[in-house]
């Protein structure tokens, strides 16, 4: 049944729930500054309220439940009608008579139904200090989930916009009034369904003013239609499929401050579980789907496996077990991964080191058992260094070869099977007893012998290398630092950066010359030094790219307040002895002479691990 309604009769008889299988509220500022510019548009052009055809059009919803009942879930439209919430009451905070927020019965997703409670409470009672109550609130992690930020995050931009914030449109308590009758009498489309076969069909339907479907919604409402077109028994199917969702949205909401997770969308964790798990039996094709979308992204790959399947009963078990594993998968990362971390960060380091191959290394591993009890995961990480400073070092041969050996890898974690059997090919790999690749014979060896023979790369080159950072990471905490504040400080919203201690664009005040004219020879043979050395590991620091673009050309001294704010310890002690610019070039030698110490003995030249 379609309906052609204003705002006002929608919401005012009806009880909404956002039902959990769906995402939480997702709306920024590139969403919401639209949404208030149309409502100063149409406030604008509506002096004469009762002219309808000049109404604002309020957007498109989509409701399940019985004909005729009043509650009704909320398939589409929930982003629009939680930020015209939001808006209303933060209309109320301004103007104390202004209720009409009351009239909206929403229950949001129900991991935010406290943080809403939260807001509201906060809006009803508190005064003037309200962006100070609202930012504590940001700050508080007890409450956090990421769309709860949001909703804070937006309530915060309508005050701002009250306020008078000169990047935002400006809106004026004195039309509050003014704005919810736009609201109340904007035009309004209803769509009411009484079974789940709407649900399946979200992904054809498109919003412009609002966010665009992801591609994990996408594959969720593909796995859906398929479900309620083949299913025998389709309602109790697709609750399957909507029961694992909404522990995937739940995840991902309350997975905001786990460190690794950094830019890891929802989208690149579903392309990663289908790459590396699928359905749950995957032996083969771990680098597909290539992307996240498009056409070798996830929902092309789902949809082509689906067509694959020429029997309903395959179709159904392929498309729920999809979604549970995503799941398991989903669980692995936001709950197991962290948890083994705190008692092994090698579990997190090889996430640093390699995140493409280790993530499909651990969803598969996690399945299996714990990559913690027989030193997998040191062999993973060691692999790893070996593998990749061979081929720094211009092995690139065969490149196909080097994929479809890390494919036996991960193959070697059979499902329900122990570990025992990828251990033992690693080991096989490293010692030489089968072939990585046929140019690179035995693995240990030749990591050990390039490290040497190609010095001169470490000295002068090894700021191009995209593997350095790691090694400086590595670097700091054998030598005190802790990691956790490394990873927090610098890695957890990939923000990393390497800086230049000596700045390749350093003024010459900054080297000890005044003026360069009165001074070029001496001047010439300081920076000729420097510049020897200046692209070496010895002159390179861990950084954000904030601090690095504040801190990039000026002399090292001035650095070492980043350094210390990121908890650099050995950075720390060995610059600041970097005092005088006649020493610097020789200062950045024995600096690149510690490093590449530490990396012999104590990654390169690890054999107790492969015994």
């Amino acid at each position: 049944m379609e309906l052609q309604k204003t705002f006002g009769e929608i919401i005012k008889p009806y009880f909404f729930t956002i039902p959990d299988y769906q995402r939480a509220y997702s709306w920024g500022e590139k969403q919401i500054i639209p949404f208030i510019n149309d409502i100063l548009e149409y406030y604008d052009k509506t002096n004469d309220m009762e002219s309808a055809d000049k109404n604002y059009y309020l957007g498109h919803y989509i409701l399940e439940g019985e004909l005729g009942s009043n509650n009704y879930e909320l398939i589409d439209g929930q982003q629009r009608i939680s930020t015209v919430y939001l808006f209303l009451l933060v209309c109320n905070h301004l103007k104390k008579d202004c209720e009409y927020y009351k009239q909206i019965n929403l229950t949001p997703v129900s991991y935010d139904k406290n943080g809403l409670n939260i807001i509201i409470n906060i809006l009803e009672t508190s005064g003037e200090n309200i962006n100070k109550k609202l930012t504590e609130l940001l700050n508080d992690t007890k409450t956090k989930t990421m769309s709860f930020i949001r909703m804070v995050e937006a309530v915060k931009l309508f005050i701002d916009s009250f306020s008078g914030e000169k990047k935002l449109p400006k809106l004026n308590v004195d039309k509050i009034d003014k704005y919810v009758a736009v609201i109340d009498k904007a035009h309004c489309s209803v769509a009411i369904y009484n079974d789940k076969a709407v649900a399946s069909q979200i992904f054809e339907l498109h919003n412009t003013r609002g966010i665009a479907l992801s591609e994990t919604e996408k594959v969720k409402a593909l796995l859906m239609k398929n479900v309620y077109i083949n299913s025998q028994n389709p309602h109790e199917d697709i609750e399957k499929i909507q029961n694992a969702f909404a522990r995937i949205f739940e995840m991902e909401e309350k997975a905001s401050d786990v460190w690794l997770r950094g830019d890891l969308s929802l989208d690149n964790i579903l392309m990663y579980h289908l790459q590396a798990v699928e359905d749950g039996y995957k032996n083969e094709e771990f680098s597909l789907p290539q992307g996240v979308a498009g056409d070798n992204g996830s929902f092309e790959y789902v949809k082509k496996a689906l067509t694959k399947r020429n029997e309903k009963t395959k179709i159904v078990d392929y498309a729920i077990n999809v979604a549970e594993q995503f799941g398991k998968s989903m669980d692995i990362l936001v709950n197991k991964i962290p948890k083994a971390d705190e008692e092994n960060p090698l579990i997190g380091d090889v996430l640093l080191l390699d995140k493409n191959r280790s993530i499909i290394f651990l969803f598969r591993a996690f399945r299996s058992g714990n990559p913690i009890e027989n030193k997998l995961i040191e062999r993973w990480e060691n692999f790893l260094i070996c593998y990749e400073i061979i081929y720094w070092n211009g092995y690139y041969y065969n490149a196909k070869a080097f994929r479809s050996t890390f494919q036996s890898i991960y193959k070697a974690i059979e499902n329900g099977s122990d570990l025992n059997k990828c251990n033992d090919l690693l080991s096989s790999f490293y010692r030489g007893e089968k072939k990585f690749s046929y140019h690179w014979e035995h693995l240990g060896n030749n990591a050990n012998k390039l490290f040497e023979v190609e010095k001169k790369k470490w000295v002068k080159h090894a700021y191009g290398w995209n593997k350095t950072a790691y090694f400086l990471y590595k670097f700091e905490i054998e030598h005190g630092a802790d990691y956790k504040d490394i990873r927090k400080n610098i890695y957890k919203k990939d923000s990393i950066s390497i800086d230049h201690i000596v700045a390749r664009s350093i003024e010459w005040k900054d080297l000890g010359i005044e003026n360069y004219s009165e001074n070029k020879d001496q001047a010439d043979l300081i920076w000729k030094e420097i510049n020897n050395v200046i692209n070496g590991i010895g002159n390179l620091s861990l950084s954000t790219s904030s601090a690095n673009s504040s801190d990039s050309n000026r002399s090292p001294s001035k650095h070492l307040h980043s350094f210390r704010k990121f908890g650099l310890v050995k950075t720390v002690e060995q610059i600041e002895t970097w005092t005088d610019p006649n020493e610097f070039a020789q200062k950045i030698t024995e600096r690149n002479e510690s490093i590449r110490e530490f990396v012999k003995e104590r990654i390169i030249n690890k054999e107790g691990i492969w015994k």
